[in-house]
């Protein structure tokens, strides 16, 4: 399996990232990406993925994280992906969310769109977190069009999945579906494609259903797929498989990390 989305570098992955990469791994985890969200994480996500194998990393601004951007944070973003870092798979988290206090909207909008040209030059995919802002971001990527990544924390309908899947996105996949309440979601799942899909946690965030109230793990992937799969009306190993080729092909994974499940 492949965790498209895990923030490894906040607690507690970040108290004991070689216990908590071992636990992964023998969950059956082959890679782990894990975007940052601040131009001062940048580092930190790297010297992760760096000391072990399994994870990679992107790097980003996050627009939640927008109080903490700094005048300089692009052209040092431009610096950083022009040293062709190793591991480095994407640009994000970033995106828009309107949902925040003092939210400024042009200014994520300004924000955004300095990011996703970066990530056009140098022809890497991107991770997009959005909010509140779908129509706004959908309209943004239409100026965008050699841009392609992942839609993080994929939870609306049919419509607005393909609205995604046509610009050459694909959907992430995470706990939200675990919770049979979320019909609007799960409805919409049932009838978009396996092909547009990767799986994530987004831990230490967005718990499964049955762990409320506790971080999130890495290691519950498994429970994203199991009920993945019985949506789709699939086993879970074609799920993992599909899944699994979706991100691997997107980040441009190294195929040899499968020796580490």
């Amino acid at each position: 399996m492949i965790d498209t989305h895990c923030h490894f570098d906040f607690p507690p992955f970040s108290d004991d990232p070689a216990y908590w990469v071992s636990r992964s791994v023998d969950a059956g985890l082959t890679s782990i990406i894990v975007p940052s969200v601040t131009a001062d994480r940048w580092p930190s996500v790297q010297s992760l993925s760096t000391s072990h194998s399994p994870l990679y990393f992107a790097v980003g601004l996050h627009p939640v994280w927008s109080s903490s951007h700094q005048e300089g944070d692009i052209a040092a973003l431009e610096a950083f992906l022009a040293t062709s870092p190793e591991k480095c798979v994407a640009v994000g988290e970033c995106g828009l969310d309107f949902m925040i206090d003092d939210a400024n909207p042009q200014a994520q909008i300004d924000i955004l769109k300095q990011q996703l040209t970066l990530a056009e030059t140098f022809q890497l995919p991107v991770i997009l977190h959005c909010r509140k802002a779908h129509n706004e971001l959908l309209q943004v990527l239409n100026g965008f069009p050699n841009v392609k990544g992942v839609l993080h924390a994929f939870s609306g309908s049919k419509e607005m999945g393909l609205n995604y899947i046509k610009r050459g996105f694909l959907l992430g996949i995470g706990g939200t579906i675990t919770y049979e309440r979320a019909n609007k979601t799960r409805n919409a799942i049932v009838e978009l494609p396996l092909s547009a899909m990767v799986l994530e946690t987004d831990a230490p965030d967005m718990p499964v259903s049955g762990y409320q109230g506790e971080p999130n793990l890495p290691e519950r992937l498994l429970l994203i797929a199991e009920a993945l799969s019985g949506l789709k009306g699939s086993n879970v190993g074609e799920v993992i498989q599909a899944t699994s080729q979706n991100a691997r092909r997107l980040f441009s994974l190294n195929s040899e990390i499968s020796s580490f499940a």
